[in-house]
């Protein structure tokens, strides 16, 4: 059982990886994560910011999630707000590099840093983030982990390539690493994500 004070420095480091993560795959041009396909498409389908894009897109996610059955908390809204300027303000500082040689462990760096995010804050149990609540949906209906995750960031991909998203190589490693990452992450912190279990009928 976490206690008040881990459960809350879990969700900050969340947030902070989150964003930094997040920051490090657009900087690093080597293709976002799925979520950031969609945020990136929308951003520029409606000429506004990615940080503005983040927090419409989480809107639509975590309506879909609750329908599914998954919890959000406090912290979900909290991140919402704090992870969008955070990205904006990693992307301000974060350098440019032209090579490969220093794009592949900004990707490298990004995708690890997004896993100890997500994974953090699953487990304080005090609101995930929108493609988390997406994902604990379809884990509470049944479906194991890794393929929940790939269901999640699979629809984000779609949407996001429809609407014109950036997409490279490092999108397709993403989508098929990251679900089997997150489920070894939660594994690590010896954590189970609850399954809505029907109640058994008893006749008379």
């Amino acid at each position: 059982m976490l206690t008040t004070t881990i459960r809350l420095e879990r969700v900050a480091a969340s947030y902070l990886a989150v964003s930094a993560g997040v920051a490090l795959l657009i900087t690093g041009d080597l293709g976002v994560a799925p979520f950031d396909v969609l945020n990136t498409g929308v951003a520029d389908s409606f000429g506004i910011r990615v940080g503005v894009a983040f927090l419409l897109t989480s809107v639509v996610f975590y309506a879909l999630g609750l329908l599914l059955g998954g919890r959000t908390g406090w912290a979900s809204l909290v991140g919402t707000v704090v992870i969008a300027p955070l990205i904006e303000l990693a992307l301000a500082v974060l350098p440019e590099p032209e090579r490969l040689a220093g794009r592949i462990p900004m990707f490298a760096g990004g995708v690890v840093l997004l896993v100890a995010g997500v994974c953090l804050v699953i487990t304080t149990e005090l609101g995930p983030g929108p493609g988390e609540v997406f994902m604990l949906g379809l884990i509470a209906r049944g479906m194991a982990v890794a393929p929940a995750r790939w269901v999640t960031d699979g629809l984000a991909f779609a949407a996001g390539v429809a609407l014109g998203g950036a997409v490279g190589i490092g999108t397709v490693v993403f989508a098929f690493a990251f679900g089997p990452l997150v489920a070894g992450g939660l594994h690590l912190l010896r954590y189970t994500p609850p399954v809505n279990v029907p109640e058994t009928v008893v006749a008379p």
